[in-house]
């Protein structure tokens, strides 16, 4: 296991806060995209350093997914630019449902809970160097205005300048 100055470089920001996003449809079965504004973190950095959110970890919870036939697909997007293919820098986390379990005597739901595990189990979460992170929700078959959470687990990390700067020119 890391020690605490490896997992936060330097802060000492060592237990996860939580950013809850929350997405309605402007409609039913549309593509929805929100924008949050990153918090503004508290510790100082050291000369040469920059500090950035360290995301660890983001559960989904979809409110009303009740159709036998609907589909669902979410995404943690860290910019607006058009591309929601998931091996896009942008996507920082997805997650699809596509139907729910059907049968000849009815449907049943099935979980509307998932969770996305971002760090690699040493502690070390996925490095993020926007202003915003965008909740996007996109659905069909549902007849419904769908309202997703995204908890995202995060802690603010020291990194130095160059790594500060590949990870902005990296998720651009």
């Amino acid at each position: 296991m890391a020690t605490i100055k490896e997992l936060t470089g330097g802060t000492g920001d060592v237990n996860p806060q939580v950013l809850t996003l929350t997405t309605t449809q402007t409609a039913a079965d549309t593509t929805t995209t929100n924008e949050f504004p990153i918090p503004v973190p508290r510790p100082s950095s050291s000369k040469g350093k920059s500090i950035v959110m360290e995301i660890l970890q983001v559960k989904y919870n979809v409110g009303n997914l009740v159709a036998p036939a609907g589909q669902i697909f979410i995404q943690g997007l860290l910019s607006t630019d058009g591309s929601t293919i998931e091996t896009s820098p942008t996507v920082f986390s997805s997650f699809s449902r596509d139907g729910l379990f059907a049968t000849a005597v009815g449907f049943s739901y099935s979980s509307r809970r998932f969770e996305d595990v971002l760090h690699d189990g040493a502690g070390h979460g996925f490095l993020v160097g926007t202003d915003s992170l965008f909740l996007c929700v996109n659905s069909g078959a549902t007849g419904a205005v769908n309202r997703v959470t995204a908890k995202v687990f995060y802690r603010f990390k020291e990194v130095t300048l160059a790594e500060y700067i590949g990870i902005v020119q990296g998720q651009q």
